[in-house]
C-alpha cells in the first residue's frame, strides 16, 4: 500500500467516484480530472475536522486565539515562514512586509515591523504559528463542538470501545486509523481509506469502523416491511439516521470498505460498523450495523456502476448516462 502520492490524487477508483458516477458520467470524468466544485460547507468542514481530531489527534492543536487578520496577518505568517526556512534576519521583515502586500503609501516597513514586535495579539498569533508548526489549528468556534462531540463519543461504551480501545500486550489485534487499501473489484482497481481497522489476529476477524457526523437525529428505526420491490426506500420503513443511510449511499460505501478488507484479508470475516454523532450541542451517539440486505444491495450496486465505468471507458463517451443516449418513456 504506496503513499508515494497523495491519497485523492491517484487514479484508482473510490467509493466517491462511484456516486459522481452514479449522477453522470461527465460528473465522474470532471471529479477525476478535479474539476468538480470541491469546496466543502461549513458542516462538511467541521464534520472533517471532529472525523481527524477523533482518528489522529497528534496532528491538531487547538488554538485558543483568534488570528490575526488583514494584511498584518500575512505579514505574520509571511515572517514565520521567512524565520522557519533560514531567511537572514536582516531580511526577514523586508521580505515580509513586500509579500503581505504592502507599500509605502500604506505604512513603512519599520512601522510595520514595529507594530508586530510591540501589539500583544500580534506576538501571540506568531507564537501560535510557531507553536502550531506541521499540525492543523482548530478555531476557537468549533472548540466547543469538537470537544463536545470527543467526549461523547469516548462516554459512549460501544463507541469508545470501537474508536480508542488499544490491544493489550497479550493479545494479537492490530488497529489503523485512517487505513489506505488498494485492491481490485470486477476487474477495476479501487481504493479505500478507512476510519478504522481493527485486525483480530486470533479469531481472524477485520472490523471496520466509520465515523459519521450529522447536523440531524443520530437515532433512527428501520423495518423490513411486506413489500418486495427491490427498492430498499420502499421495503423498508426508515427514520431519523437510518433514512440517512439511504440517501447518502452509506450501505453501498460500507459493502465498498469490507470488500476492501476482504481483499487485504482474505481468510478473515469481516463487519462494519457506523458511529454517528450529533453537531448540534447535544452530541449524542449511536452505533449501528447495517442489515445484511442492505450491504448486499450495495454489492449490487458496485457492480453495476463499475460496469458502467467499463462501458464509458470502452466507448470514451462520458457526455451521456449509458441508457439516456435515446429518449426515455416510461
Amino acid at each position: 500500500m504506496s503513499k508515494e502520492l497523495n491519497y485523492y490524487a491517484k487514479e484508482e477508483i473510490s467509493n466517491s467516484d462511484l456516486g459522481e458516477l452514479r449522477m453522470s458520467p461527465r460528473r465522474f470524468m470532471m471529479r477525476k480530472q478535479h474539476e468538480v466544485n470541491t469546496k466543502k460547507s461549513a458542516a462538511m468542514e467541521l464534520g472533517s475536522l471532529i472525523h481527524g481530531f477523533a482518528l489522529e489527534p497528534d496532528k491538531y492543536i487547538m488554538a485558543d486565539i483568534a488570528p490575526v487578520s488583514g494584511k498584518m496577518g500575512e505579514y505574520i505568517k509571511a515572517y514565520f515562514q521567512l524565520e522557519k526556512v533560514g531567511t537572514p534576519e536582516d531580511k526577514l521583515s523586508s521580505m515580509a512586509y513586500e509579500m503581505a502586500g504592502y507599500k509605502p503609501s500604506h505604512s513603512k516597513p519599520e512601522t510595520i515591523l514595529k507594530s508586530f514586535k510591540t501589539k500583544e495579539e500580534n506576538i501571540a498569533f506568531y507564537n501560535f504559528l510557531k507553536e502550531a508548526d506541521t499540525k492543523i489549528p482548530l478555531a476557537p468556534k468549533d472548540r466547543q463542538i469538537i470537544e463536545g462531540c470527543l467526549t461523547s463519543l469516548k462516554g459512549h461504551i460501544v463507541s469508545n470501545k470501537l474508536l480508542f480501545s488499544e490491544p493489550m500486550e497479550n493479545e494479537n489485534i492490530e488497529t489503523f486509523n485512517e487505513r489506505e487499501v488498494y485492491f481490485t473489484q470486477h476487474t477495476v482497481e479501487c481504493k479505500s481509506k478507512l476510519d478504522r481497522v481493527i485486525v483480530n489476529h486470533d479469531t481472524k476477524t477485520v472490523t471496520i469502523v466509520d465515523i459519521k457526523t450529522t447536523s440531524n437525529q443520530v437515532y433512527g428505526e428501520c423495518k423490513k416491511l411486506k413489500s418486495k420491490t427491490g427498492f430498499l426506500f420502499r421495503d423498508w420503513h426508515t427514520t431519523g439516521f437510518l433514512s440517512n443511510c439511504l440517501q447518502y449511499g452509506y450501505y453501498r460505501q460500507l459493502a465498498f470498505y469490507m470488500n476492501a478488507a476482504i481483499a487485504e484479508y482474505p481468510d478473515y470475516g469481516v463487519e462494519a460498523f457506523i458511529v454517528a454523532v450529533d453537531t448540534k450541542g447535544s452530541y449524542d451517539v449511536a452505533v449501528y450495523q447495517l442489515p445484511e440486505e442492505w450491504i448486499k444491495e450495495g454489492n449490487k450496486e458496485i457492480k453495476t456502476l463499475l460496469s458502467e465505468l467499463k462501458h464509458y471507458k470502452e466507448t470514451n463517451n462520458w457526455n451521456v448516462k449509458k441508457g439516456y443516449e435515446a429518449a426515455v418513456t416510461y
